[in-house]
């Protein structure tokens, strides 16, 4: 989920910046008639793409704050782990990169107009909410075993439930987990803190139905 709001959020960045430069460099419309600086309802135009943007971020930290929630409590779990150093580096390089991105955005929208305080406010806001995810969040990043799925939780949150599952199979680092109807779930093997993967395989063996589902040579090897 984190990947494709990164997405939308981009696609719907990059939009909301043209505008901000057309207004901010009154370049002509001519399709309009007019020039960007002078187009009516350019306040609305920013609030509708600072609008956008907002439910897009309260919907990602929404869902960042409950994952972390439930994996903060180790006890709910049949099994549970903090997530593996390895994920840790890589998830705290990602949050800095997220921080130093919505950054750029607050200066790039403040510094081409005034007119652009909506998205200016929403990257500000984008921003503040990465960094304080990053300072306390942290400690809470796990990936836990439950009596209905596998549950990780770091940047973004996972659950791989257990109704459906056929098959799990560890490629290239990746833990996937495949399901009726071609569906597929899946989470890196980094995840799991090296020295924590027999624990993990045996509380995940002990809540599915052998008989239905498959295991891989290679997640069977895992150690």
């Amino acid at each position: 989920m984190n990947r494709s709001i990164n997405i939308l959020l981009l696609v719907i960045s990059f939009p909301a910046m043209a505008f901000a430069i057309l207004v901010a460099f009154d370049i002509p419309l001519d399709f309009l008639r007019t020039t960007a600086g002078q187009m009516p309802y350019r306040g609305t135009v920013f609030l509708c793409f600072a609008a956008l943007l907002l439910l897009l971020i309260a919907r990602r930290s929404v869902t960042r704050w409950i994952g972390v929630g439930m994996t903060r409590k180790p006890e709910r779990f049949i099994w549970c782990a903090e997530i593996g150093p390895e994920r840790k580096k890589q998830v705290r390089l990602y949050l800095i990169l997220e921080i130093v991105l919505a950054a750029f955005f607050v200066f790039i929208s403040w510094w081409l107009t005034p007119e652009a305080w909506p998205l200016t406010l929403v990257y500000g806001l984008l921003m503040l909410d990465q960094l304080v995810f990053l300072l306390v969040a942290f400690p809470w990043f796990r990936v836990g075993v439950t009596h209905k799925a596998v549950v990780v939780s770091d940047r973004e949150v996972r659950v791989l439930y257990f109704s459906g599952l056929r098959r799990v199979e560890v490629q290239q680092q990746t833990v996937y987990f495949e399901y009726l109807e071609n569906l597929q779930l899946f989470f890196p093997v980094n995840c799991i803190p090296e020295g924590s993967y027999t624990g993990f395989r045996e509380a995940l063996e002990d809540r599915v139905n052998r008989d239905k589902v498959f295991f891989s040579e290679k997640f069977k090897d895992l150690q």
